[in-house]
């Protein structure tokens, strides 16, 4: 229930890097998202990065939240 309904989960994981690197560009937050969620265990990540949270299950969720946590 942490991730935000109306935004897509790649938009919110990369949100949580360039809140704490301001010089991050879009390509390489989107790059490093992709990166955290293969190594986080979610499939196809360069397709899933532009879902939104209801496309996952509980599980799914808690791993782009461990994403988000580790960016």
């Amino acid at each position: 229930t942490s991730l935000n309904p109306t935004m897509k989960v790649g938009a919110q994981v990369a949100e949580a890097m360039r809140l704490h690197d301001k010089s991050t560009s879009s390509k390489e937050a989107r790059n490093r998202t992709i990166e955290l969620f293969r190594l986080v265990g979610i499939e196809d990540p360069e397709n899933r990065v532009d879902l939104y949270p209801h496309h996952f299950s509980g599980g799914m969720r808690q791993r782009v939240m461990i994403a988000i946590a580790l960016a």
